[in-house]
């Protein structure tokens, strides 16, 4: 399956019942940009804000002006050279729905489900019936010989302690603090 890439193209359009100075201030957010560039994307032409993304960046535009309360056109790439932004040449053209309309069912990947294994001839257990008549395991043997038992409230666990070694502390006396 060949990889199709993106260009997006912004016209200004917002979404119906967003407030468009809001919208306008998060889209500026998005690019980092002031009113000069913000003019320039609102201008009502569409300008290519991206050129030969992937599905999946292309679908990131796209919630993220959504999300800002603006639309965006996603169209399949023409040439890398192209500099078309009038839309004129686009044979085909993706356009965002609306917020909360449509379904995502056509972007799901196609699974094919797999056939069920025959268990035609399998069948349950009474309750209670023991399913594994193997033998019980031999206990295995261990030699306490050399254990012995001390008397309740002595001894202590000192012995078991480990030793450890204490990390040496760098020297930092060659280190200032900035005064702020």
């Amino acid at each position: 399956m060949p990889n199709h890439t993106y260009d997006i193209f912004f016209s200004g359009e917002i979404i119906d019942g967003n407030d468009p100075q809001e919208t306008r201030r998060q889209v500026g957010n998005i690019f980092k940009i002031g009113e000069e560039q913000l003019d320039q994307l609102f201008s009502g032409k569409a300008v290519r804000i991206k050129a030969n993304v992937d599905e999946e960046t292309a679908s990131r535009y796209r919630v993220a002006f959504r999300d800002a309360g603006a639309l965006i056109e996603i169209r399949p790439s023409q040439s890398e050279g192209s500099a078309d932004t009038s839309g004129a040449d686009a044979a085909e053209s993706l356009t965002l729905l609306p917020a909360n309309t449509g379904s995502l069912e056509d972007c799901a990947p196609k699974i094919e489900p797999q056939p069920l294994p025959d268990i035609s001839h399998m069948t349950l257990a009474s309750a209670g019936a023991t399913l594994d008549e193997s033998p019980d395991p031999e206990p295995p043997e261990i030699n306490t010989d050399n254990l012995s038992v001390e008397p309740a409230n002595t001894g202590s666990l000192e012995d078991c302690k480990k030793e450890v070694e204490p990390y040496p502390i760098p020297d930092i006396s060659h280190l200032d603090i900035d005064k702020p």
